[in-house]
C-alpha cells in the first residue's frame, strides 16, 4: 500500500480556490498537502478530464452532460469564475496537465474514478494509458465508488493500489473488498463508528474518510484509527494536526 499522508486536500484546496483546478492544487502545496484528491472522467472524444459533476454548469460557464462535450469545447470553458473573479479564466485540466504539475510540486494524488455517464472500462483504459505514457507520474492512489473501475484497475494495474470508495459499509464487507481485490477503504466519515472502524483497522485495511472540515471531528477519527482524511480545508487541518496522531484504540 501506498504511503498516502494523514491529511489530503479535496478537489485541491477547494475552499479557498475552484476545485479540481491546477490552481486548487497549487494552493493545497502553497498550504503544506502533499496529496491531492480529484475526480477524472471523459470527454465525448475519450480524453480524460478533471471535473466532479455529471453535468457542466455548477463548476463551469458551460451547459449540458460533460460526456457531449469535446476536449477542445471543455478546454475553452472558464472553470474558475463560479468561484471568485480571481479565478476567472481557469481552465478544467487534463490528466496529463494534472500529473506534471503534481510532479513536478513533489504531490501525489487520490484519483476518483468517476465514470457518471460514460463507460467506465473506456474510462479506465484512458487512464492506464495516461499513466503508462507519461513521464511525469506523480504518486497515485485509485479509488471509485464504481466496483466495475475497482475491479478493471486492480487487472491492468495490479502493482497500483486503488480504494473502494463506499458511502455506507456493507455487512459483508471483508468478502467484497477480498473479492474486489482492493487496497483500502474510502468512506463516508458519518458512516462511521469507533466499533465499525476498528473492525476495519484491525484487518489490517487502511482506512480514508470524507469530507472533514472540522479540527476535532478529524481528531476524533484519528483516534478510531483513520489512516487518511480528505479535507477542502487542508491548511486548516495540518495547522492543527501536522502530523498524524496516535490511534486511541490500537
Amino acid at each position: 500500500m501506498i504511503d498516502i499522508p494523514h491529511i489530503v486536500a479535496h478537489r485541491g484546496a477547494s475552499i479557498e480556490a475552484p476545485e479540481n483546478t491546477i490552481a486548487a492544487f497549487r494552493v493545497a502545496g502553497a498550504r503544506g498537502a502533499k496529496w491531492i484528491e480529484c475526480d477524472v472522467t471523459l470527454s465525448a472524444d475519450d480524453k480524460c478530464v478533471l471535473i466532479h459533476d455529471d453535468t457542466l454548469e455548477r463548476t463551469t460557464n458551460g451547459t449540458g452532460p460533460i460526456h457531449h462535450s469535446d476536449f477542445d469545447t471543455l478546454r475553452n470553458l472558464d472553470a474558475g469564475g463560479w468561484f471568485s473573479d480571481i479565478y476567472k479564466g481557469e481552465r478544467i485540466p487534463s490528466l496529463k496537465d494534472t500529473l506534471e504539475t503534481l510532479y513536478f510540486m513533489d504531490m501525489g494524488a487520490n484519483l476518483e474514478i468517476k465514470p457518471s455517464g460514460c463507460d467506465p472500462v473506456r474510462l479506465c483504459e484512458e487512464v492506464i494509458k495516461e499513466l503508462r505514457t507519461s513521464k511525469t507520474v506523480p504518486p497515485i492512489l485509485i479509488s471509485s465508488f464504481d466496483d466495475t473501475a475497482v475491479a478493471h484497475m486492480r487487472k491492468h494495474m495490479p502493482d497500483l493500489p486503488c480504494g473502494w470508495l463506499l458511502e455506507t459499509l456493507p455487512k459483508n464487507w471483508k468478502a467484497e473488498y477480498a473479492c474486489l481485490g482492493a487496497s483500502a477503504i474510502h468512506i463516508d466519515h458519518k458512516a462511521l463508528t469507533p466499533v465499525s472502524a476498528a473492525e476495519i483497522v484491525d484487518a489490517g485495511v487502511p482506512l480514508v474518510c470524507y469530507t472533514i472540515n472540522d479540527v476535532e471531528r478529524a481528531k476524533e477519527l484519528f483516534s478510531w484509527g483513520v489512516t487518511s482524511v480528505i479535507t477542502d480545508d487542508p491548511a486548516k487541518l495540518l495547522m492543527a494536526i501536522p502530523r498524524r496522531p496516535f490511534a486511541a484504540h490500537r
